[in-house]
């Protein structure tokens, strides 16, 4: 399933960080360049202390891909072991890997970066020969790294190259020392309160901020479920609305942005004894200026070291609704119990839902923007039953479904008002699919040290047998 995979990225982002776990071996001796420096407030003349610093070379990393491989991987053997065929990446699938293996490439930073002392010093040993940007995360504030879009660092354009130039860097070669010092300046910083329709708190919600005029992308959803571990690690940041519904997002570099608050949650009835059943969720997104579509957000322009505040968010919760269904068989209407639903809108493909038929044949998409054409298409539509035991993903029950028969798509448009919509029926064709021989199956049992194995590259499981 994609929704199980994509959770099970998530979930070993987290057990890196909460099992300490390094993708490196310890050697016997520190071989390698030292880089030491310095690391200044300029608003106090203070150390910045306990600030995260790092060292990014200047040539392109494949880590993040690398270790998304890994995952990924590890994810694939495990479906393996239970029988499921792989499917052929859809371009969604791929533009929400590309923001993993972004998040994962942060990760790969954070596990090398090192801390900044009471005394605002700090020193790295065993540096690789090479050319390295020097880049500071403290809280509030921002330093010439932060100031320079991701595709500057690419362009050949002279502005951003004169943007790039301001960053410090170091050339080392392998075999002696360096030194940079770092100047971090006050940051701009925006805060407001987020408030449903009927003026309470919007509590938990994170907010972000964007750029203005824009479109949400494939990977936003992606990039923001993997920001609270990445937040957790001290890289960057992951504001949340508290129990007022305050918020307060520090650290900005002058520009021009727009705010998104988002808030995801398991279906209404979902837990880990039918989490089968959940699909995506509820994923609720509101933009500036109280809207659901980004490109309508309103902007914020901050200055240098500028403090806005009063920039309130309120949730449109009476446009709200929801789409329910069954799936049922065209050749004598019993309803299925195994596949999913898509959701997509016509001229917004980055909003996608997906929910799983249920056991009576039902769908439910929870929380939709009104006043929307959606489009709901069958995927993977089939009759199914229990069988043997069940498999294990830590500590979850998953039941092991044998497939009795499979059946083609359907596809329909929704349109969705000012009322929810219960009344949809999918009616799909069985295909000509006939089960393999049925085999004994084993129950698989997923464990945490299974996905850590499969993230650090340990492939015992290989030898299995010879």
């Amino acid at each position: 399933m994609r929704f199980f995979a994509s959770s099970s990225i998530t979930l070993a982002v987290l057990l890196l960080m909460a099992l300490g776990v390094s993708a490196q071996q310890q050697t016997p001796a520190v071989v390698g360049s030292t880089v030491n420096g310095h690391v200044v407030c300029a608003d106090t003349s203070a150390p910045a202390r306990f600030a995260k610093i790092m060292l990014k070379s200047t040539a392109p990393s494949h880590a993040g891909e690398d270790m998304m491989k890994s995952i990924l991987d590890g994810v694939k053997k495990s479906s393996a072991k239970n029988g499921t065929p792989e499917k052929p990446q859809t371009e969604e699938e791929k533009q929400k890997l590309a923001a993993a293996s972004k998040g994962m490439d942060q990760l790969t930073d954070m596990l090398s970066a090192t801390t900044v002392g009471l005394d605002g010093e700090y020193s790295f040993a065993g540096v690789k020969a090479g050319t390295y940007y020097v880049h500071v995360l403290f809280p509030g504030y921002t330093d010439a790294y932060s100031r320079v879009a991701e595709a500057d660092f690419t362009s050949t354009d002279p502005e951003a190259r004169a943007r790039v130039a301001q960053v410090p860097t170091i050339t080392v070669s392998g075999t002696d020392s360096a030194h940079a010092d770092v100047r971090l300046e006050r940051g701009a910083a925006v805060s407001g309160r987020v408030l449903y329709d009927d003026g309470s708190p919007a509590v938990g919600w994170t907010i972000t901020v964007i750029k203005p005029s824009t479109t949400e992308d494939l990977g936003d959803a992606t990039a923001a479920a993997m920001a609270p571990a990445l937040a957790m690690l001290g890289m960057g940041q992951n504001p949340k609305t508290d129990d007022l519904g305050h918020f307060r997002i520090p650290g900005l570099a002058p520009g021009e942005y727009a705010l998104r608050a988002s808030l995801t949650a398991q279906g209404t009835g979902i837990n880990s004894a039918n989490m089968g059943d959940g699909g995506t969720g509820i994923n609720l997104v509101v933009f500036s200026g109280d809207t659901f579509t980004r490109s309508e957000a309103k902007s914020i322009k901050l200055t240098e070291g500028d403090e806005q505040s009063g920039y309130d968010i309120n949730i449109p919760t009476r446009s709200l609704h929801n789409i329910n269904g069954h799936v049922v068989s065209r050749g004598d209407g019993h309803t299925l119990n195994v596949g999913e639903v898509n959701l997509t809108v016509k001229d917004n493909p980055a909003v996608h839902a997906m929910a799983a038929i249920r056991d009576d044949g039902s769908f439910h998409f929870e929380s939709l923007p009104g006043n929307v054409t959606y489009t709901l298409t069958v995927a993977d539509a089939a009759d199914g039953r229990n069988d043997g035991p069940a498999n294990n993903f830590m500590g979850i029950s998953m039941p092991n479904t044998e497939i009795l028969r499979k059946y083609g798509s359907d596809t329909t448009n929704v349109a969705l008002g000012d009322a929810d919509v219960n009344s949809i029926t999918l009616t799909v064709v069985q295909t000509d699919w006939k089960p393999s021989p049925k085999k004994p199956k084993a129950a698989v049992n997923v464990t945490p040290g299974d996905l850590v194995k499969g993230m650090l590259g340990s492939d015992d499981d290989d030898n299995d047998g010879k």
